[in-house]
């Protein structure tokens, strides 16, 4: 069974942390390499992770960084295990979600990734609300235009990751989609496997970042998908004025792998172009849609669809 490696980043959050790290130590799989990265809390952190000091799976440091990405990247320097994630200190693990991962790699051996579900409650209540799945269309380009990733539940070959470069430095709330949407177009998802155990637990509360930064999240997005048209030399009308590039105009090119389909992938992006702009700019949503014809001069129930839809003013 495969060593699995994991990365908690955390900061000022002792209220939750232990619940964190007791759900990751108490996990039935032995072969496990935990590290706590945290940027020098003054909460009374330091003070429960050296609780845990005796396990020997378990790692922490203590220092200050430039955030989410900074923490986990430091954390993936630092893990020897083939299997790899991140488990945010407000989430938690199901138990026996690192043996059902495992389980899953062994019998998949040529997965660079094992997905399976996130229960999401809103705190205090431990109620679920909802379950989300790692999202997958029918090919990897229409899969990168959802624009979600399931980061929670979805474990990685470690050296894929690496192999991506990490965790961009530069994006503090699309940190996980980033990395998916690099994946994607350099290794497309046939060896992706989604399996359907439960595997986290995701905390809503008023201080998370999804709660306090959503229009930082469009932003961010906007920005990788510009880094990605401009990686395809994509027309003009794909990219986005310097002045909404909201990572500090930073360019990351991306690596485009063989089978990867340039054209598709832009007619797939001028339809969700059409969905977005449709209820709220149809003469937008009409330019988009003449775009998606450019691109890929299909004939679809959808396209024609939505060329009734958008008849008229």
């Amino acid at each position: 069974m495969p060593r699995i490696s994991l990365v908690t980043p955390t900061y000022q959050q002792a209220s939750t942390l232990r619940e964190t790290v007791e759900s990751v130590l108490r996990q039935d799989h032995r072969d496990l390499d935990y590290w706590v990265i945290d940027a020098g809390s003054k909460d009374g952190t330091v003070e429960l992770l050296r609780e845990y000091e005796n396990d020997p799976r378990f790692h922490w440091i203590s220092e200050p960084d430039r955030g989410q990405s900074d923490a986990i990247n430091k954390g993936l320097a630092r893990c020897t295990g083939e299997i790899f994630n991140w488990i945010n200190s407000d989430d938690y693990l199901e138990p026996s979600a690192l043996t059902r991962v495992a389980d899953a790699f062994a019998k998949n051996p040529r997965a660079d990734i094992v997905s399976g579900a996130t229960a999401e409650f809103r705190d205090p209540s431990p109620q679920e609300f909802n379950r989300i799945r790692l999202q997958l269309r029918n090919t990897a380009e229409a899969s990168i235009t959802v624009g979600v990733f399931c980061q929670p539940s979805t474990f990685w070959r470690t050296e894929i990751v690496r192999g991506l470069g990490g965790i961009d430095p530069a994006l503090h709330y699309v940190l996980d989609w980033d990395l998916w949407v690099r994946y994607l177009a350099r290794h497309g998802q046939e060896n992706v496997v989604r399996i359907d155990d439960l595997l986290a637990h995701y905390r809503h509360h008023a201080a998370a970042k999804t709660a306090t930064g959503s229009g930082q999240f469009y932003d961010e997005a906007k920005t990788v998908f510009h880094n990605l048209h401009l990686s395809l030399a994509a027309p003009e009308w794909f990219l986005l004025p310097e002045a909404e590039l909201r990572t500090g105009g930073r360019r990351r090119d991306f690596v485009i792998g063989p089978s990867f389909d340039r054209g598709r992938y832009l007619g797939c992006y001028a339809e969700r172009m059409v969905r977005t702009w449709r209820d709220k700019d149809r003469a937008l949503a009409r330019l988009w849609l003449g775009r998606t014809w450019v691109r890929k001069p299909w004939i679809t129930p959808w396209r024609l669809k939505m060329a009734l839809r958008l008849r008229g003013k």
